[in-house]
């Protein structure tokens, strides 16, 4: 169950993601031109955002486990996962940083789409919830 949960999070987070990237890209042409680097830095970015919540959700759900079992979770595994999205990441912005036609901002630009999306769905929510009311 906690799987499936997991999984439906991070489709809905990458749909949205793809929408983020079409808007990034529509605001950054008065400022930076139409430019094939800044779509494939968002591209690249948002395939790396996808890995990390993949990652993200392997270790939520390997942690989860464990502690059933055990009763407690095991921080060095917890640290590992953690370790490697880093490190997943960090070799996607080399990669920016060397190839020309990878921008590195559009490369970082996806990772701050789950704050956003989080943080746009409460203040909507409450909206919502406001306009309910009334």
């Amino acid at each position: 169950m906690e799987a499936q949960v997991l999984q439906t999070e991070r489709k809905r987070l990458l749909r949205i993601a793809l929408l983020l990237d079409a808007a990034a890209y529509g605001i950054s042409i008065p400022f930076l031109g139409i430019t094939v680097s800044f779509a494939m830095g968002l591209l690249l970015g948002t395939v790396v955002l996808w890995c990390y919540l993949l990652l993200l959700a392997k270790s939520i759900l390997v942690m989860a486990q464990q502690a059933k079992q055990t009763g407690t979770a095991n921080p060095k595994r917890h640290m590992r996962y953690y370790v490697l999205r880093l490190l997943i990441f960090a070799v996607a912005f080399a990669a920016a940083l060397l190839l020309w036609w990878i921008h590195p901002v559009g490369l970082v630009i996806p990772m701050l789409y789950p704050r956003l999306i989080y943080t746009g769905s409460a203040l909507l929510g409450q909206t919502a919830d406001l306009i309910k009311k009334r």
